[in-house]
């Protein structure tokens, strides 16, 4: 794996890792009953998954372009550390899923006594603060799990979506470009249809998945159902994007060949 490559996959590691993190978000939001502020500060995370997600196309594009020019027309290897990259960052989200909602909680809780984002960064990285980390630190519990796997709390139809969705988004760049290895005349145009495929993953998301896990939180609220079924559920949607990102493997050679044959049938 070159230097490259590598830094590619750092890039989706970080995508994912915030992705998957930002599902806890719900969880903060239903905790303080203070919705805005949580999804306001998570953003501020969100801003360094986009730039690394802004990084990512044009550096794995430059090392497919040097491998066609090279004659080197099957690097699949790349691809597929770079989808494992995704798997292992979502894997860890899910270890440190609790730690993360009691940092985002004590975020939330200190943005209301500073009242700016500057100071509760600087605050943030202050010898103090660092070394109360390891007190927020908290393992996924056993019990916890084994109770989320007795009582499926997520409909089998919406954990296939959210695993379909994942694995179409994880791919969505790098089927575009692994396309153009399998047909190099048309590169520019394959690697252009990576909008098209992530549309579909978000058409998905919009219509199926975000809007279930919206009308949950608010009968959570409205005491229908209970927050710990609320965080069952989020843990349940957690796992099918892990199932997601090792669906990707599979999907990543189909959907290249898609492209491609829609590449050459674009316009007749």
């Amino acid at each position: 794996m070159s230097t490259q490559t590598a830094l590619v996959a750092l890039l989706t590691f970080v995508i994912h890792l915030i992705a998957s993190l930002s599902l806890g978000v719900r969880i903060v939001g239903l905790r303080t009953l203070r919705w805005a502020v949580s999804f306001a500060l998570f953003n501020v995370m969100v801003l360094v998954s986009r730039l690394a997600n802004t990084l990512q196309a044009p550096l794995l594009a430059k090392n497919v372009e040097l491998n066609i020019r090279a004659g080197h027309l099957d690097e699949i290897a790349d691809f597929r550390w770079i989808i494992g990259s995704a798997t292992l960052a979502t894997l860890i989200a899910g270890v440190f899923f609790p730690s993360f909602q009691r940092l985002m909680t004590r975020a939330v809780d200190s943005y209301y006594q500073h009242r700016s984002i500057g100071k509760l960064l600087v605050r943030s990285f202050s010898f103090r603060v660092v070394q109360d980390i390891p007190t927020y630190l908290k393992w996924p519990d056993q019990a916890n799990w084994q109770h989320v796997t007795r009582n499926r709390n997520v409909p089998l139809s919406i954990f296939l979506l959210n695993a379909l969705a994942n694995a179409i988004m994880t791919i969505s760049v790098l089927a575009t470009l692994y396309a153009g290895y399998l047909n190099p005349d048309l590169r520019s145009t394959a690697a252009s249809m990576s909008g098209l495929i992530n549309g579909l993953a978000t058409i998905i998301l919009v219509l199926f998945i975000d809007p279930t896990i919206a009308l949950l939180a608010d009968e959570v609220g409205a005491g229908r159902y209970s927050a710990g079924y609320f965080r069952r559920y989020i843990i349940l949607i957690l796992f099918a994007r892990l199932v997601g990102t090792i669906l990707a493997q599979f999907l990543l050679i189909p959907f290249a060949y898609l492209i491609i044959w829609v590449a050459e049938h674009l316009y007749g």
